[in-house]
């Protein structure tokens, strides 16, 4: 059941970039959803013509001017905490518009005032819901309190510094997550109650996907071994291997019905699915895909829990599953693709990869590279939307998920590892020759790749001289420096960097490929273009104007296209329009094809 007010006359872009930010907050015949305007304000909206938990009225404003806003799923209410050095006022604001406000007096720290960091929803000693905020003082010190209507008020100090993701005094559990760089996070269980900081049990090195009545759901990383999920005994501290879950584990959560029942997405074969685990773990039931793509969980609530998915072909769909398990969709904003144009996953050899068709044989080919290394192309409207207008021009995109990639098995992510070159070649020869496959000669391929992925792209043209060219977006394009500005910034991702790049002073001329100096010694006929915001976060725009500079110092048709004021990923509407309208159009020029832009 579509919404009242869509984005139909928003480009596609646009369309995807306000869609995926609202958020799903309950379902009542459809999805009821909340976006932010103005800054501070909420608009929630229920579907058109049914009798919801906002009545009559299509759109419901809540203010969320706070220091810290949460949405608290149990209660499906909004709390804005407003901190004054130790007075704290709650405004709790329903999905009605309803609202009510209680206040609570937080202890004196030791050195005043109290800064609120962090909130979230948990439980007391009694079961009833309440509020547990993280509070530092002036020294920096980090203090949890736990707040309620009422009630009094509960301090607890870690010995970890890290975010609380959980609290339950029923079970006398807390769980902090702390940060571990590159890699996974330490997840810490502690006492509360008991006074216990850090002492209960081993630490679980996990991410944390969802906790719920003295369980916690975690994703795990073995050292030889593909993600597994885990449920915690938050109450014995012991875990639980989940048998049977297929591909690659991406979120979970728990139903909140006491069943014990568990939603899992995974992806399998760059396409998400869903599986729904009986409470005693026998049993994993697939769950019906409304097509490929990528599903994302967005509430876990009393209701059921919500999603969203989204595919290049298939547009977007909110989903919900209930306590008996039965999915209810309705559409989102993002149409189907008007045509023919089909999408398949296809193994070359040892690489796998995404392959998009257009509906007549194809007129030319964009291989296109994820960035990370360590991340995976799924279908899910990649590069907001772009692969819809190459296929409306007859451009067949092949997505490839190279050696370095995770998803496919360990000994796929770590084949690249110091072995970037060879590995590299041998995937890229894999999508040149499927693009041959399809009538496509290389003189009729570009390379595109963002972030790790634009380094990749100017290393395909350098190996490949008689590929027409590349767009890089925000491109890693000295791994040296960055790995030197990543370690300095926390010391953690040395080791993550040594592990898989040559970078000590004795590595030789050829390995030392992800340099300025190297990726510009492209073909004289290959036109490229790099792309980069000149406040990108992640990876320097001045790398990239010194390989542009280099590469004119050879004499070679590159182009650095600026954009001023721009992150690593554009934040803002705006901006990701003309980031789409600047690859869109570099990919023109670099492969001469008109294009439609009818999608």
């Amino acid at each position: 059941m579509p919404l009242r007010d869509t984005s139909s006359q928003l480009s596609l872009p646009e369309a995807f970039f306000a869609e995926r930010g609202r958020f799903l907050l309950s379902w009542q015949a459809g999805p009821v959803l909340g976006s932010i305007e103005g800054g501070s304000t909420l608009c929630v909206r229920a579907p058109d013509a049914q009798e919801s938990t906002v009545g009559a009225q299509p759109s419901v404003r809540i203010e969320l001017d706070g220091d810290g806003v949460l949405f608290a799923e149990a209660r499906e209410a909004f709390a804005s905490v407003h901190l004054d050095d130790t007075a704290v006022v709650v405004v709790e604001t329903d999905l009605s518009g309803r609202s009510e406000q209680w206040q609570a007096v937080l202890p004196l720290a030791e050195h005043p005032p109290w800064t609120l960091q962090d909130v979230i929803e948990g439980k007391d000693e009694a079961g009833e819901h309440c509020l547990v905020l993280t509070v530092a003082d002036a020294d920096g010190a980090v203090a949890f309190h736990q707040i309620g209507d009422g009630k009094q008020v509960r301090a607890h100090r870690s010995d970890v510094q890290g975010q609380l993701v959980y609290w339950d005094l029923r079970h006398d559990a807390a769980v902090i997550k702390e940060d571990q760089g590159p890699w996974d996070p330490t997840l810490h269980l502690e006492r509360p109650g008991s006074g216990m900081g850090g002492m209960v049990a081993a630490p679980v090195t996990a991410r944390w996907a969802d906790g719920w009545d003295r369980q916690g759901a975690v994703i795990m990383m073995d050292a030889d071994s593909e993600d597994q999920l885990a449920i915690w005994d938050l109450s014995t501290s012991t875990l639980t291997r989940v048998a049977g879950v297929t591909g690659h584990i991406d979120d979970a959560r728990i139903l909140r019905d006491g069943s014990g029942r568990l939603l899992i997405v995974s992806t399998v074969e760059g396409s998400d699915i869903l599986c729904l685990r009986s409470a005693d773990g026998s049993k994993n039931t697939p769950l019906p895909p409304d097509s490929t793509g990528r599903t994302r969980i967005r509430t876990a609530g009393p209701r059921g829990i919500g999603m969203y998915g989204f595919s290049t072909l298939g547009g977007s769909t909110w989903t919900w599953l209930d306590h008996s398990g039965t999915l209810h969709r309705a559409r989102g904003d993002l149409p189907h693709h008007r045509g023919q144009a089909t999408s398949a996953h296809i193994r070359y050899g040892r690489t796998p990869a995404l392959c998009y068709l257009p509906e007549q044989p194809p007129v030319a080919a964009v291989i296109s590279l994820h960035g990370g290394p360590e991340s995976v192309e799924r279908d899910e409207l990649r590069w907001d939307g772009l692969y819809r207008d190459l296929l409306d021009a007859g451009v067949a995109v092949i997505g490839l998920n190279y050696a370095g990639s995770t998803g496919y098995g360990t000994e796929h992510t770590r084949r690249a590892w110091k072995n970037w070159r060879p590995a590299f070649q041998e995937d890229l020869e894999a999508g040149v020759t499927a693009a041959r496959k399809q009538g496509v000669p290389p003189e009729s391929i570009a390379l595109l790749g963002g972030s790790f992925g634009g380094a990749l792209a100017l290393l395909g043209c350098v190996l490949r001289p008689d590929l027409a060219g590349a767009v890089a977006s925000a491109p890693l394009v000295d791994i040296r420096l960055h790995a030197e500005h990543a370690r300095a910034t926390d010391p953690s991702y040395g080791s993550w960097f040594d592990t898989r790049f040559e970078l000590s002073d004795a590595a030789t001329q050829a390995q030392r490929i992800f340099s300025p100096e190297y990726l510009s010694t492209t073909a004289p006929g290959q036109r490229v273009v790099l792309i980069h915001g000149d406040e990108d976060e992640v990876t320097d725009w001045r790398h990239s104007k010194r390989a542009v500079d280099e590469a004119h110092r050879r004499g070679l048709p590159w182009t650095l296209i600026t954009e001023s004021g721009t992150g690593h990923v554009p934040a803002d509407m705006t901006g990701t329009l003309a980031r789409f309208l600047n690859v869109r159009s570099a990919l023109r020029e670099v492969l001469a094809v008109p294009g439609t832009g009818k999608s």
